[in-house]
């Protein structure tokens, strides 16, 4: 069923897409390179590790990157020498990880980076994409997409909860402890690891964080996910439209989750991943306010 989450807090102007079946530009910038460069990591990684310890290791991986920015920087510097990159590496980690994580970490120097930020996010994306192989080996791949969802949804619909989990003066530790208090042995392993890891994050939610990993999900599973957030619970009917229009518009089969919210109003906010569209009645008021000043 639909969950009621707490008061939404609107997205950025920027973030916001109100015309039908957005496209992003394609071509040679930054943001190709590096969505190119994460394709190519998802070739290495699918080869390598599967589960939970190894996603745990890259995980640790990046909490390193993110902690030394010089680092995070050297290793992702396109502009230095493949093979210095490659050196650096071998210097900072081949005691420390295992082969196949070493294996993921040596196939970073040979793609393009837009920024340090991208390597760390491709990495991470990797960590996820372990955790569902994972999961898809136990025969629980399906339920911890559903698990995951309703964890976000939990959360979302408890704002203290939500601010809790978002608190920087609250450690990790303390967060991810509020959390399993929670869900612990509610859910699966997978699902855990994967809610303790997006407590982690610092420049987004947790639900966004939790959402993001949805998207991998459905992409995994040569589908796209939409997260649909509406005033009321969608009809039958009205469901069935949405998921034929969307998969007209993205060209890819259609998971529809469903997310209630009085507070947009009326109409629906469609979170594709990397797109957004936005034709709540709450955002075209909240638009026509900054029009008039």
């Amino acid at each position: 069923r639909p969950e009621r989450p707490a008061p939404r807090r609107p997205h950025p102007p920027s973030a916001r897409r109100r015309a039908r079946g957005v496209k992003f530009p394609d071509g040679e910038s930054g943001m190709t390179t590096a969505v190119g460069a994460s394709q190519q990591l998802d070739e290495v990684g699918d080869r390598r590790g599967t589960g939970t310890e190894f996603a745990n290791e890259i995980f640790a991986v990046v909490d390193v990157l993110n902690r030394e920015s010089g680092l995070r920087r050297a290793v992702s510097d396109t502009g230095s020498e493949t093979k210095a990159r490659q050196g650096l590496i071998d210097a900072v980690f081949t005691s420390k990880v295992s082969p196949d994580c070493k294996e993921l970490l040596d196939a970073t120097t040979t793609c393009k980076w837009r920024s340090p930020a991208a390597l760390t996010r491709a990495l991470e994306r990797q960590g996820v994409r372990a955790v569902l192989r994972g999961a898809r080996q136990a025969d629980r791949f399906e339920a911890v997409a559903d698990e995951l969802f309703h964890v976000s949804r939990l959360v979302r619909g408890q704002a203290a909860l939500q601010v809790a989990l978002g608190d920087p003066n609250r450690s990790v530790a303390d967060r991810q402890e509020l959390l399993m208090k929670l869900v612990g042995g509610q859910v699966s392993e997978e699902t855990l690891v994967l809610a303790r890891r997006a407590v982690v994050a610092s420049d987004s939610t947790f639900e966004q964080v939790i959402d993001g990993y949805l998207h991998v999900a459905a992409e995994m599973a040569d589908r796209r996910r939409a997260i649909v957030t509406t005033a009321k619970a969608l009809t039958d009917a009205q469901r069935a439209e949405m998921v034929k229009q969307l998969e007209r518009i993205t060209g890819s089969p259609i998971e529809l989750s469903e997310v209630v919210d009085p507070t947009v109003l009326g109409g629906a906010l469609i979170n594709l991943g990397d797109e957004v569209i936005d034709s709540t009645v709450a955002h075209r008021l909240d638009q026509a306010r900054r029009e008039l000043g």
